[in-house]
């Protein structure tokens, strides 16, 4: 079950990175110093927050490997709790004999 979750998490985290998105980001020239302010409001869209498909990447990354670690976290401490109340059952019916 853990080898599934991890290669279900690496798989979300390689299709997050679009490979056109990340050959177009490379192929762009460096930006250019500028020597005035400029609000955000004015500039293009694509340069108010370049980064932001790979912070939403990342941070959805972060969200599904916490939820898949507490999901298995949650599953084995049900597991030992039913071993836990079965070997109790097994102490009561031993004692009793």
């Amino acid at each position: 079950m853990g080898k599934l979750l991890v290669f279900l998490l690496v798989l979300a985290g390689s299709a997050s990175l679009d490979p056109a998105y990340v050959l177009l980001y490379a192929q762009q020239p460096p930006p250019q110093q500028q020597d005035e302010f400029i609000p955000i409001d004015q500039l293009p869209p694509q340069d108010q927050l370049p980064a932001a498909p790979m912070l939403v990447a990342a941070y959805s990354f972060v969200v599904l490997a916490l939820f898949a670690y507490l999901l298995s976290v949650a599953r084995r401490l049900t597991s030992v709790q039913r071993e836990l109340e079965r070997l109790e059952g097994d102490v009561k019916r031993g004692g009793s004999a």
